[in-house]
């Protein structure tokens, strides 16, 4: 017999705990987070990855040959799964890394490679700051920041996000929610390591923390590759400080990368009981896989709860961890996994469950018990933290 959950119990657990104020909380949010914004053009906010990687390759292919002959050796030299432009910028600051003054590799010349690193890196941005016109009147990540303002916490949230974009910080700074993002100073803010690891240098618990994992279009690198220091500012579209990948910079800039890593690997291993939700992640990165999943093993504390907008596949990483332990947890819209158990969705009690259940889970018909999980659409888990959040401000 196939196994199935209720999605009204399962709803209900991850409430208890976004509405709890003594359980610690940190959030990883990836780059289905963004483009899950509709435009006024009803097109993504900001493109996801697969369309990202189509604007890069037109951009590359403006610059005519050869660099779009390398653009294509990098893309089929990568495993298909593996094919995507952060991928291939990774590939290009390798092959920089390795590539001496006189070399080719993809059939560039050392100045070329960091020709192609700059037009990547420039679309990319270009595409994640939309013009104002495109945003809509309001952005889900407002009832983020609602929940986070009016949940009073005995400890404050952790926000890992993996986004390029500023969408966090517009919703963060629309609802009035102090933050901190590792930056210091007021004329040019610059990072700060040891704020990540001295508690001392933080502020309270009523300040969220936002950690950007793999940098900002706010970020700018001034100074040598030794001496240097990341500040940051307003939206640039150069593009400079992207950074999708741990293995690919010089120490300076490979800095926030780092201690943000340390960051996610303390706070999932030294805190008891903490709840990590995943949103728009699709599990692909494999530096934060590794932190994530050793935390599983080593804190039995920690309890991991993935919102996944599609079925994941059933013999990816995340499937395969799930299946084994119990403390991680995937909704997705027609199955689950729920304590290394697999199965399908199933209301218990459809006719009396269906205000539960608004916004959060569709019934295929009215009164009969399938249907489909909402919750990987962080419009939809945004739903739920402003509920939460209404229910808190008028508590």
């Amino acid at each position: 017999m196939i196994r199935t959950f209720d999605p009204v119990a399962e709803i209900q657990k991850l409430r208890d705990h976004l509405s709890s104020n003594d359980m610690p909380i940190a959030m990883l949010f990836g780059a289905g987070t963004s483009c899950a914004v509709k435009a006024t053009d009803e097109e993504p906010l900001i493109p996801a990855v697969a369309a990202l990687t189509e604007s890069c390759a037109a951009a590359v292919q403006s610059l005519e040959e050869p660099f779009s002959s390398a653009w294509k050796l990098i893309w089929d030299s990568l495993p298909a799964e593996r094919r995507n432009v952060e991928e291939i910028l990774s590939s290009v600051r390798q092959k920089l890394e390795a590539i001496l003054a006189s070399d080719t590799s993809a059939g560039l010349n050392r100045d070329q490679l960091k020709t192609l690193e700059a037009k990547i890196k420039e679309t990319i941005a270009t595409e994640v700051i939309p013009s104002e016109d495109r945003f809509p009147p309001t952005l889900p990540h407002q009832a983020l920041g609602r929940w986070l303002r009016n949940v009073q916490r005995e400890t404050p949230v952790e926000i890992f996000s993996l986004n390029y974009d500023t969408l966090i910080e517009r919703g963060l700074e629309t609802e009035w929610v102090p933050f901190f993002d590792g930056f210091v100073g007021a004329h040019q803010p610059f990072f700060s390591p040891g704020s990540l690891v001295r508690a001392d240098m933080l502020p309270g618990r009523r300040w969220a923390r936002l950690w950007k994992m793999h940098g900002s279009v706010t970020w700018q690198h001034l100074g040598s590759p030794e001496e240097g220091r990341i500040i940051r500012g307003p939206e640039s579209k150069s593009g400079e400080m992207i950074l999708p990948s741990l293995r690919k910079y010089d120490e300076s800039r490979k800095q926030p990368y780092v201690s943000m890593l340390d960051r996610l690997r303390n706070i999932l291993t030294e805190r008891n009981d903490i709840i990590l939700i995943c949103a728009g992640y699709s599990f692909s990165d494999q530096h934060i896989n590794e932190v994530v999943f050793e935390a599983l093993e080593s804190n039995p504390g920690l309890h991991v709860f993935a919102l996944c907008f599609d079925d994941p596949s059933t013999d990816g990483i995340l499937v395969r961890k799930a299946r084994t332990q119990r403390k991680l947890l995937v909704l997705s819209q027609n199955r689950a996994i729920v304590g290394a158990s697999e199965g399908t969705w199933k209301v218990t009690d459809p006719k009396h469950s269906a205000n539960r259940l608004d916004g959060l889970f569709d019934l295929d018909k009215p009164d009969e018990p399938s249907g489909r999980l909402r919750l990987g659409d962080f419009n939809s888990f945004c739903t739920l933290l402003g509920s939460i959040a209404d229910q808190s401000g008028h508590g």
